[in-house]
């Protein structure tokens, strides 16, 4: 598998690459976006694992700190359970992917899936995110699939953990408009946020800091009939999961899902 068959070859340029590095390690939040990320077949056939061929379960996420535990942790609870908990706890509410619809496991969109965690996993791709970021991990440790829409957000948080070095994510959705809400957010390092757009084909790279905190802006009433489709794909140290994201698209039953997230 060959980068040059999925990357548009504008990003794989060395001046190019050398870009993003400059604007990621001079960015506070060492953070960078590469707008049309991926060629646009693949991209069309990832769209279909959001449309067509995913399926995706509601999840209700709250913030609890378990005893003996110095950093809060997101866990999944039942809707009335997450209504019952104070407002600040409610980390997020969200449409999680779980796995291909039973008609469409050898869809084209559920194959494109397995086979691009394939090429995140790569050597070759981990040399590129060293090329635009400074920092070259060495394997995709986890990944994330969610659709949001109307009144569902992020709280605040960071995505610091062991075994991570960068955090990327790749927006899928069409037609967004700056009235429907929805954009990432850096809330630090700095006084005030810095907002990125999430607008198609779309990948946004960022070191995971704990001084470096990040939410994901409420969706409005106006953005209730769009849809916000974002993956969220962790890189750093290998982990006993590696084997699992890179399965063979034939026998893929279920894409493993991380527990805890990123927007």
């Amino acid at each position: 598998m060959r980068l040059e068959d999925w990357i548009d070859p504008r990003h794989l340029a060395p001046m190019a690459q050398a870009s993003c590095a400059a604007t990621f390690s001079s960015a506070p939040h060492a953070s960078v976006t590469i707008d049309d990320f991926l060629q646009a077949e693949k991209f069309a056939a990832l769209q279909r694992v959001y449309s067509t061929e995913g399926r995706f379960e509601e999840r209700y996420y709250v913030n609890r700190r378990r005893e003996g535990q110095t950093i809060a942790k997101d866990e999944i609870v039942s809707a009335e359970v997450w209504r019952t908990v104070p407002n600040a706890h409610q980390a997020s509410h969200e449409r999680n992917f779980v796995g291909p619809l039973p008609l469409h496991r050898m869809g084209k969109g559920i194959i494109t899936l397995a086979k691009f965690l394939e090429l995140m996993n790569l050597p070759d791709f981990m040399d590129f995110l060293g090329a635009v970021t400074g920092i070259r991990p060495m394997a995709l440790n986890g990944h994330m699939m969610r659709i949001m829409t109307g009144n569902h957000y992020v709280r605040p948080h960071n995505d610091a953990g062991p075994n991570r070095t960068l955090c990327a994510i790749f927006y899928a959705s069409s037609g967004w408009n700056p009235h429907f809400g929805g954009r990432f957010r850096h809330l630090g390092p700095g006084s005030e946020p810095v907002s990125i757009e999430p607008r198609p084909n779309r990948l946004l790279l960022f070191e995971p800091r704990i001084d470096c905190p990040h939410d994901v802006e409420p969706i409005t009433e106006g953005g209730t009939h769009w849809q916000r489709w974002a993956q969220t794909l962790w890189f750093g140290e290998p982990t006993a999961d590696n084997e699992k994201l890179g399965a063979d698209s034939l026998a893929l039953e279920e894409v493993p899902t991380a527990s805890d997230h990123a927007h």
